[in-house]
């Protein structure tokens, strides 16, 4: 028998109609009527039914429920769910940890190379947000800098930055070198939603079948520092996977084709490996904040308000922080520029905005699956 929660509704007009059959009351349509309107009942046995049916529909959606909903992939949540995954041997993917191109320069130079090994701590200037290098940090005698990957020490999208954030080295150093990041942070993301975790849970018999997409799928899901991929079955025709993989850092690169080799692909398996394309994204726009306003802005203001139309732009495009202190991935891969649904973007971040019109481009621009867009000159017409 299919189980099925039931209502204080159900559970008192079956109690009504029970005790109408036994002639303990007469006229239960009359009592369920006073109760729907929400009128006195003076008979009690009828108040004790109502309060009992009640406490039995409080059973029935924070006990019968819950329990029968624990142990079905479907329904569950949370740490239920998870106590499935276990069986299934389907860990829930942790938050991904951000990544981020750090660029040492040297202070003052000297006559010999700079080696440092990974592991050095950077942070913001603030210092609440750290990261590691992930790569040695080697700058050749009559070179002055060198730029490395680095992971944010904690997960999820807490740790994204914008470019320029990092700015201290909190790892004592013999060298004197300054850093800073010239690119936002990639990837850093929380970890798997009930929904995201519970379609693993019911592949996990595709997950384990090495070679399979779901198994491809499964370890990008908890690859640090990736912000989107493109799987390319049979790439050449013969059984290859082409794995494209934003931002693609020869790190990245790396670290993937070694693991998909040994961990996740068949022995007769090939796998090319390739960073996403950068497609870069020219705008020029022209914009009116002065529509329906009664005193228009004045010069420096239309200068402000332009700055952070650029910023904003560039936000949607690269990804970075919005006014609400969310963070906003930007274009994934293959993912297409579409000029309004910038503009809805720019009207939500920018109140003052009352009209803008792209003269370039004039519609939206095709990004291809091995393409990742990014942008380039933004030029905006306050008019």
């Amino acid at each position: 028998m299919n189980y099925r929660e039931k209502s204080y509704e159900e559970i008192f007009e079956v109690a009504l109609n029970n005790c109408l059959e036994k002639g303990l009351i007469s006229h239960a349509d009359e009592f369920m009527s006073y109760i729907n309107n929400h009128e006195d009942i003076s008979n009690y046995y009828v108040m004790d039914k109502s309060v009992m049916s009640f406490l039995g529909a409080l059973f029935y959606k924070y006990g019968l429920t819950p329990t029968y909903e624990s142990a079905k992939v479907e329904y569950a949540g949370g740490f239920d769910l998870e106590d499935i995954g276990k069986i299934a041997g389907i860990k829930r993917p942790a938050a991904i940890h951000a990544e981020v191109d750090c660029t040492f320069a040297l202070k003052d130079p000297i006559d010999e190379d700079v080696e440092i090994p990974a592991g050095i701590i950077v942070s913001t200037t603030n210092g609440l947000i750290q990261y590691k290098t992930i790569e040695d940090i080697f700058i050749a005698t009559g070179e002055t800098e060198t730029t490395v990957s680095a992971r944010a020490v904690i997960g999820g999208v807490s740790s994204n930055i914008i470019e320029h954030s990092i700015s201290k080295i909190v790892s004592e150093l013999e060298y004197n070198l300054s850093v800073t990041n010239n690119k936002p942070s990639t990837s850093g993301r929380e970890a798997y939603t009930d929904d995201e975790y519970r379609y693993l849970i019911m592949n996990h018999r595709k997950i384990e079948i090495k070679g399979s997409n779901e198994a491809f799928e499964e370890y990008l899901a908890n690859f640090d520092g990736l912000d989107s991929y493109n799987l390319v079955p049979n790439w050449d025709g013969s059984g290859t996977v082409k794995v494209i993989m934003d931002p693609g850092t020869p790190e990245q690169l790396n670290r993937a084709y070694d693991d998909l080799q040994n961990k996740v692909s068949q022995t007769s398996q090939d796998i090319v490996m390739c960073a996403a394309d950068k497609k870069t994204i020219d705008i020029y726009a022209v914009v009116n904040v002065d529509i329906d306003q009664i005193n228009p802005y004045s010069e420096i203001e239309k200068e402000n308000i332009k700055a952070r139309l650029i910023s904003c732009i560039k936000t949607f495009i690269d990804g970075g922080y919005m006014n609400n202190g969310r963070w906003y991935p930007g274009l994934y891969l293959g993912e297409d520029f579409i000029p309004h649904k910038l503009a809805v973007f720019l009207d939500i971040e920018v109140p003052e905005l009352k009209n803008i019109d792209f003269t370039y481009p004039t519609g939206y621009v095709k990004i291809s699956d091995e393409e990742v867009g990014v942008s380039n000159n933004i030029t905006i017409e306050m008019i």
